[in-house]
């Protein structure tokens, strides 16, 4: 029999947890509108501190569900004058629930802090960065780290930056010279280095692309992971050394982006959330502790790439999502949703992950059925010193 920790194998720099606890709130009436109300609002958070997204904020016995935003804010309006109790829930988090006394027009706030459901988990550290494209850009991440004698421009300081073009990027840095073809002709801006009348040599993504002045403004800035310059020769690494000593006049590296994947769209998603409220609670899509047999990667793995920024510079940190795999193993993508995540690049790797991934469905007794995933992935970064 299969296990119920349904991830077999992860290849990432995480902590993965399979959460599984559900409980769907629905409104069984409203207050009076003549009634003395007043406000509750604050704002969801999970136990490190995270905003939590969907969370269902309710009055008991019979107020109106509410669901926090994907800043784990909410505003319960209508509560009636008096004490009141609050209740809050959320998938994989134990609920809570607290009193609170509330005036007529007036306003109270209550912050929360949910704990995590106790549960079997699938727990593994791998404390390392995978990329499919490390073979290459492992030299020009390598010498990113070192920052020894060149100039670098990476994703994120064009990204901060807003710049449109790639010489726009080149601006600003010591040395590099811009002007014009003095002759007319096709060739975009010409780039010079300090005094030297020659044309830097280039390479692209490894390999030289031309002797001749090369059009910049050729290249879209979208598509680029980073750029190295060096001004001289002598700072020229051993890999960017061109043949017949043509990285004389210095040389520009322009590494592209690893492919990006795309999350696919199903349906609205917050149509689709909406319809999956209704599910949950009439019962065709299950939780984790309702199936007997946990949804399961087919494939053997599920690689998450740690964003490389984040790795770059030291930012350790967790993301949940959640999805349903229908009772055909298929992701339903209208479903899938950000629970909370330290850092929004976090989620968005732990969703791209998801794209290549084929699935088992889950199984009440020998029937397959849809199943809601919760799963969540730390990032642990080691410290720079202990990784070679």
């Amino acid at each position: 029999m299969r296990s119920c920790l349904f991830l077999p194998r992860v290849s990432v720099g995480a902590t993965v947890r399979v959460a599984g606890v559900l409980t769907v709130a629905m409104a069984l009436g409203a207050v009076d509108a003549q009634a003395p109300s007043g406000v509750v609002r604050g704002v969801v958070r999970d136990g490190q501190g995270t905003p939590v997204a969907n969370a269902e904020v309710q009055w008991t016995p019979s107020g109106t569900v509410v669901r926090s935003k994907d800043d784990g804010s909410y505003l319960l309006s209508g509560v009636p004058e008096g004490a009141v109790t609050i209740r809050v829930r959320r998938v994989g988090y134990l609920p809570q629930e607290r009193e609170f006394t509330v005036a007529d027009q007036g306003w109270v706030t209550a912050d929360w802090r949910l704990e995590r459901a106790p549960q079997q988990m699938a727990v593994l550290n791998v404390n390392a960065r995978k990329d499919p494209s490390d073979g290459r850009l492992a030299g020009y991440r390598a010498r990113l780290e070192a920052q020894r004698g060149g100039h670098f421009i990476t994703r994120e300081r064009i990204e901060q930056s807003g710049n449109r073009s790639l010489l726009d990027a080149f601006r600003g840095i010591p040395g590099v010279r811009i002007g014009t073809p003095e002759r007319g002709g096709n060739a975009g801006k010409l780039v010079r280095f300090r005094s030297s009348t020659c044309q830097p040599l280039v390479f692209i993504d490894g390999f030289a692309a031309t002797a001749a002045d090369f059009d910049f403004e050729s290249i879209d800035l979208n598509m680029v992971e980073g750029i190295e310059l060096y001004l001289s020769s002598n700072s020229v690494p051993p890999a960017l050394i061109g043949s017949r000593g043509l990285e004389q006049c210095g040389v520009v590296a322009v590494w592209s982006r690893p492919v990006q994947l795309r999350v696919p769209r199903a349906k609205g998603t917050d149509e689709r959330r909406a319809e999956l409220v209704k599910e949950l609670a009439a019962g065709t899509v299950l939780t984790a502790e309702q199936v007997d047999l946990t949804a399961a990667v087919a494939n053997g793995e599920l690689e998450v790439l740690y964003p490389e920024p984040l790795w770059r510079t030291g930012v350790s940190g967790q993301a949940t999502v959640e999805f349903v795999v229908d009772a055909r193993g298929r992701l339903d993508w209208g479903t899938l949703a950000v629970v909370s995540a330290t850092n929004e690049a976090f989620g968005r790797a732990i969703m791209e992950a998801l794209v290549p991934v084929r699935w088992d469905a889950a199984a009440k007794g020998r029937t397959p059925v849809a199943q809601l995933v919760v799963l969540t992935i730390e990032f642990t970064r080691p410290p720079s010193e202990s990784i070679r």
